[in-house]
């Protein structure tokens, strides 16, 4: 596949979405080209020139002659999920309906809702249903899924795609709906497996079937499970029937597109859009038509190894315990509903009967047993990470990630969102303080609590439908008839953002909610939550952490003006945010670490997943919701009619689903710990600290940066054919310090090195280091030729060792998967205008590879999808760019992926910059630096360090003349601040490699031109003297730093 020189900008995609699948601690950052926008929302791409911008610039960008296309009204379809809106008061639950409702409630005594303890209970049976979606009132079919690869044209062969996504036999679309449906008998009389075997991996052949529906959010298609000796497959659009097993026929389903009507926000239009009933005047033969002939097939086939499955879960899904989902390597998300309880557990017992290598379960099997027994495993994991957390060695964000996959609650069910707190109360002050405990919630309190008067009224109701029901009059009592978490609530938080702004769209039957009612001021939000509004008792969703994108209305839609006035457009931010929503998030983030947050979280915990979560416990904690909203309370079984259990399900999917309990006791409290006491320093605590401090920082004082250098060695790996002794790559193993050189690069996991650079246009890989299986080192593994028409000019294996991306002389980059002796083609990339490829890396957390070539670009490419993703932009400051149109391009030195938030360093002739895993500028060097002659940096390279912790190092650089410089952001100018240089000067000649060592990201390793290594490490308090100390503990105790690290205002570091 060659990308077009159109293409060599990410301008020309004006429209993205986010990327479904996870990152580090499961976070979804990145964002890929929506390419369905303009038909989802019908508007013409060719007059799409909006661009962002906030509200104190141009709404929009458009050509002066042109006029806004007419949109054209939703039609009316048979699809369920079509015209159904949800509007507050629907959500909020009442004695009378739950009566109209008529729901038996289970007689299982209390035992039922512990998720450990639940799995062996009577299956429930899912009714079949005849249309490709499975929700009664809320699914819409969908498009696209972000999971999809494009399909790549790579010139060799590409044998081993394993997320292949076709679309096979789609029909013309002007063909009449008798022609589908004289087609569809046809395809039903000749039915059987030759439908599906074209979407299969050659030597892969089903032996056995189950009818299935795929869920995405609120999407949902039916779809076949197919399992086969090396893998599963999920293809869409089909279903089994008339027979069990192999002996069914297969039958083609249905696939209806949906579209939308939305205004996009205009600048100096005078266009104003038409009465509903004009129109729409004369249309609906038209529209009509037009709904026809968006009936179409299409199969889509995704193929997950059971080589790269990483985890499988099991999952409720509409009520029922008969879901799975599973999670490949790269992080992709699907989960499957079966038709029963039993063929989920038959799966899952198949499953995990099956050699997984690169699962969560391959450890379990390394003692000899043959299967895993789910429940011991999940229980001894839950303990596990529950400990860590306890001891401080994993992010309060981290353990609630955790907490919600365990009870059931994953991004790819919006009925079973993740579930995160309040954290703050504080949404007025022009600034605010972390250290002050007023500015949080009471974390011991449900939403519902947090204010007494309207706590008042709550027992109050309580009481009532307590008298009413002890009378054998009415359901059993509950404090609140809305919940704190359900799929409008999610929608409503995500209305801004792709691909939720369609679900939002389709929860409304069409059209967004009235401004007033819109998700527009969080501050507003948070007082309806906790003290105004009786109806709201919303938490809040694990995008408030991590992703500044959904404050934004980047999409430009028109959500219309409340009553007071105010146009509803990017979200209000706290006055204390400065009306930037990256330093909303950062702050935000901040105080869920704090250790105010830290000693109370298990409070919060508790209402949620633990022991307050039922029972008299919820009852005295005022924490009690309506009763089908908690798992197995009510029983389905005992409704007959199948449509109305149908319409019983959507309904309360509709109120909100509470967790599955974790805990009948209280959840431990975390340890919190500070290296400084009034008497002095508390050295015991410094462990505890470690695995939380920010990137070479010192461990319980983390506002200071200072590296000493515990080891010098000569690099002698891998130098043979060099022309000088220059290190290319380095390793710490066992405090021994390993280094290869220039032409080499180490496969860390197999403590193997590959050599490239010859001229056989391959690599060969050999032995890097002794072992009881290698004695010697430089000994020949494996040879591989012609990997490129011309020599290799870099090679960089990912860090779990399975990927291999190489870039040549012929400025092409290909990607192979490594497995022992074979490297396995998987695309060419080809987007650099000539020259060599300098540089690249590749993060398999956050799916990217990232290529910098003599030509002076930076690209980046989807290493899920082998697809192009952008181009980094650098600023005009920069001496030369990809777009200045200079006739002289600087190479690319240096590019360098941070795995834990997906950002990227680059260095570019002298310049060092940062960018964010969507291509947006974060920061770069101050105009006032700048490097000349032997000061100019020589290469660069990215840590681990998370934007939340503001005071750790981002970016180390090597320079010409042996120096070595660290790195911090200053978020508020957007620059690059020097924060320390290695003081003892072990390299007097061009840094040459550089890479970031150890768990605690501690130990920084540097190579040099000449073959000499060092290895620095972070000084530890206890190798300062004791002026350094006393200094230390003043500078804590005045309050100039808090114990997380944070900077607070007007405090310089130094």
């Amino acid at each position: 596949w060659i990308m077009p020189k159109k293409l060599t900008s990410n301008e020309t995609v004006k429209r993205w979405k986010l990327d479904l699948t996870e990152g580090y601690e499961r976070q979804r950052r990145r964002f890929l080209p929506n390419y369905e926008f303009h038909g989802l929302y019908n508007i013409d791409e060719k007059f799409d020139n909006v661009q962002y911008v906030d509200e104190t610039g141009l709404r929009a960008i458009e050509d002066a002659n042109e006029k806004p296309t007419e949109s054209i009204k939703p039609r009316d379809s048979d699809h369920e999920g079509s015209g159904v809106m949800i509007t507050p008061a629907e959500m909020e639950v009442t004695a009378d309906l739950l009566k109209m409702m008529k729901l038996e409630k289970r007689h299982d005594g209390d035992d039922y809702d512990d998720i450990m303890e639940d799995e062996d209970n009577d299956a429930y049976t899912l009714s079949a249903q005849d249309d490709a979606s499975v929700i009664a009132t809320h699914t819409v079919s969908g498009e696209e899924q972000s999971i999809q690869p494009t399909q790549i044209d790579v010139k060799n062969d590409r044998s081993s795609n394993d997320a292949d996504m076709n679309n096979v036999g789609e029909d013309n679309e002007g063909e009449k709906q008798a022609d589908v449906d004289e087609g569809e008998k046809g395809n039903i009389a000749a039915s059987s497996y030759d439908l599906i075997t074209g979407l299969l991996k050659a030597g892969d052949w089903p032996e056995k079937s189950y009818n299935i529906s795929r869920c995405t959010g609120l999407e949902v298609r039916k779809a076949l499970l197919l399992w086969c000796r090396n893998a599963l497959y999920v293809v869409d659009g089909f279903e089994q029937t008339d027979g069990e097993g192999l002996k069914g026929k297969i039958k083609r389903l249905k696939k209806e597109t949906t579209s939308f009507q939305v205004n996009i926000r205009q600048h100096n239009s005078e266009y104003t859009e038409q009465p509903a009933a004009e129109k729409t005047k004369g249309k609906d033969k038209s529209t009509q038509d037009s709904s026809e002939e968006e009936i179409t097939y299409q199969h889509r086939s995704q193929r997950i190894p059971f080589s790269d499955l990483y985890s499988v879960y099991r999952r409720r899904y509409q009520l029922q315990q008969n879901a799975l989902e599973f999670y490949d390597v790269h992080r992709n998300g699907t989960l499957i509903a079966f038709s029963t309880h039993e063929e989920r557990e038959e799966v899952l017992s198949k499953v995990l009967s099956t050699p997984l290598p690169s699962s969560i379960f391959s450890s379990s099997v390394l003692g000899g047993s043959t299967s895993i027994n789910y429940k011991k495993f999940m229980n001894n994991l839950r303990a596990k990470i529950t400990s860590q957390w306890v001891q401080g060695k994993i992010t309060n964000f981290d353990f609630i990630m955790h907490i919600n996959s365990f009870a059931g609650r994953t991004y790819n069910d919006l009925t079973q969102y993740p579930v995160f707190p309040w954290v703050l109360a504080d949404y007025e002050s022009e600034e605010i303080d972390l250290n002050d405990p007023k500015v949080y919630r009471d974390f011991s309190k449900p939403m519902g609590d947090q204010h007494e008067t309207r706590a008042v009224q709550f027992r109050d109701r309580y009481e009532a439908l307590e008298q009413s029901y002890e009378m054998g009059d009415g359901p059993p009592p509950f404090h609140y008839g809305t919940h704190y978490s359900c799929a409008a609530y999610v929608l409503y938080y995500l209305m801004r953002l792709e691909p939720f702004s369609r679900l939002a769209l389709s929860l409304q039957g069409g059209k967004f909610d009235v401004a007033d009612r819109l998700f527009h001021n969080i501050g507003s939000s948070w007082r309806s939550a906790s003290s105004e509004n009786l109806q709201d008792v919303r938490e809040l969703i694990p995008e408030f952490f991590y992703l500044p994108d959904f404050l934004l209305n980047s999409n430009m839609f028109d959500f219309g003006t409340t009553q007071l006035g105010k146009t509803v457009h990017d979200m209000t931010l706290p006055a204390w945010a400065k009306g930037d929503p990256k330093r909303f998030i950062r702050i935000h983030r901040q105080a869920l670490e704090s250790d105010h947050v830290s000693r109370n979280l298990h409070k919060w915990l508790d209402l949620i997943f633990g022991y307050k979560q039922r029972g008299q416990e919820a009852v005295t904690s005022l924490n009690t919701f309506v009763h089908v909203t908690y798992e197995g309370q009510v029983d389905l079984d005992s409704i007959e009619d199948p449509v109305e259990r149908e319409s019983i399900i959507a309904q309360i999917q509709n109120f909100g689903q509470t967790p599955s309990r974790l805990e009948r006791r209280p959840f431990p409290q975390r340890v919190v710990v500070s290296a400084f006491k009034e008497r002095g320093v508390d050295f015991s605590s410094l462990p505890s600290l470690a695995m939380l401090t920010p990137p070479f920082c010192v461990v319980g004082a983390p506002q200071r940066v200072y590296l000493r250098v515990n080891t010098v060695d000569t690099c002698k790996v891998g130098m043979a054919g060099q022309i000088d002794s220059s290190v290319g790559d380095m390793c710490l193993v066992k405090g021994q310090l390993v280094g290869v050189g220039r032409t080499c690069a180490l496969i860390l996991p197999s403590r193997k090195y590959c050599r490239f650079g010859g001229p056989n246009n391959g690599v060969s890989v050999h032995v890097a280091m002794t072992s009881a299986r290698y004695r010697e080192v430089n000994k020949v593994l494996s040879i591989h030729d012609g990997m490129h028409r011309g020599p290799i000019s870099v090679a960089k294996p990912s860090l779990n060792g399975l990927w291999l991306v190489t870039g040549g002389i012929d400025s092409t980059v290909r990607v192979w998967k490594y497995n022992s002796q074979n490297m396995q083609l998987q695309a060419t990339l080809c987007g650099h205008d000539g020259g060599r490829i300098t540089c690249l890396d590749v993060s398999t957390t956050f799916g990217s590879i990232v290529t910098g070539g003599t030509d002076g670009k930076i690209l980046v490419w989807d290493l899920r999808t082998l697809t192009f993703l952008r181009i980094l932009n650098h600023t005009p400051s920069t001496p030369c760019s990809a777009h200045d149109g200079s006739a002289k391009c600087f190479a690319v030195k240096s590019v360098s992926i941070n795995h834990k938030n997906g950002n990227i360093v680059t260095l570019l002739h002298s310049t060092l910059c940062v960018f964010d895993i969507n291509g947006n500028l974060v920061a770069n060097q101050s105009p006032d630096v700048e490097f000349e002659g032997n000061d100019m940096p020589s290469c660069a390279i990215s840590t681990d360090c998370p934007e939340w912790m503001e005071l750790g190092i981002v970016a180390v650089s090597g320079h010409m003349n042996g120096d070595v410089r660290l790195w911090s952001i200053d978020y508020e100018s957007e620059l690059l601040v020097l924060r320390h240089i290695l003081p003892e000067h072990v390299h007097s000649c061009p840094i040459t490699a550089l890479r970031v060592s150890g768990d605690k990201q501690d130990t920084l390793l540097v190579g040099d031109k000449s073959g000499k290594m060092s290895a620095c490490t972070t000084l530890k308090l206890d190798q300062l003297n004791a002026s350094e100390l006393t200094s230390l503990v003043a500078e804590v105790q005045s309050g100039s730093v808090t114990s997380q690290g944070h900077i607070m205002p007007g405090i310089a570091i130094q």
